[in-house]
């Protein structure tokens, strides 16, 4: 291959590396980039992906007739790349369009079984921390902006504060949305580790819904998200 070719082949591989650190260094200045201390490397705790829904449950439907399971797995798969990127260990709940169900007749069944498979997979791994990515919904489409929930631990509360500040700030800078105790919700009730779950936006809002499907805004997200991420676990590490 020509060397003029290779390089407008890989060309945008480079550039959103170069921009998804050039958001990152926003948020957390050099932290997340540096291996200076090896021990909170080794220590640096496992990042759990979960796409939200999947397979026989496509969560909700965007405006334009998306299912949010695709959203999901989009923005998930793209946070996972560029969090390997940086070094840190990751594991994806799925990787394409599928449940985890492994047991059940019914729909019903096969849910509940997929959200225990989802809390089992966590819980059975060593004080990771959690990420659950969904999109929200409201009959009105005047709302926007990404909302953060978090688990029962005061560490997950630090984690979704910390996110929805980053988020607001470079995604919707009108917002005055805080986190809030994810109450209700199975998987964030019956988890043992730090975790949080993130409504990136509004799939009932046309102008949200249509960002959303574009890569370059997917990748804005997901550089706040890991930005965030870089940041609390390196604190956390010299701490």
């Amino acid at each position: 291959m020509k060397a003029r070719d290779f390089l407008k082949r890989y060309a945008y591989i480079y550039l959103y590396v170069v921009s998804a650190c050039l958001l990152i260094s926003y948020f957390v200045g050099n932290s997340a980039l540096s291996v200076s201390n090896p021990q909170s490397f080794t220590m640096r705790p496992a990042l759990v992906i979960d796409a939200g829904h999947g397979g026989i449950d496509g969560g909700t439907t965007s405006c334009t007739g998306v299912l949010e399971s695709k959203f999901n797995l989009e923005i998930s798969k793209r946070l996972d790349r560029l969090l390997s990127l940086l070094g840190y260990e990751t594991v994806m709940v799925r990787t394409e369009d599928v449940s985890v169900a492994t047991e059940g007749n019914t729909i019903r069944e096969q849910k509940r079984s997929d959200l225990k498979n989802r809390v089992n997979l966590v819980n059975g791994m060593k004080n990771p921390i959690y990420v659950s990515i969904h999109q929200n919904f409201y009959p009105e489409s005047r709302y926007s902006g990404p909302q953060v929930f978090y688990a029962s631990s005061q560490e997950s509360k630090d984690l979704a504060t910390l996110m929805q500040t980053n988020m607001n700030e470079a995604l919707t800078a009108s917002s005055k949305r805080t986190c809030k105790k994810s109450d209700g919700v199975y998987i964030m009730q019956h988890i043992d580790c730090c975790g949080i779950l993130i409504e990136c936006g509004f799939l009932s809002n046309p102008e949200e819904e249509s960002k959303l499907r574009t890569p370059e805004y997917q990748k804005k997200l997901c550089s706040v998200i890991a930005g965030t991420l870089a940041n609390h676990i390196e604190n956390a590490a010299v701490k």
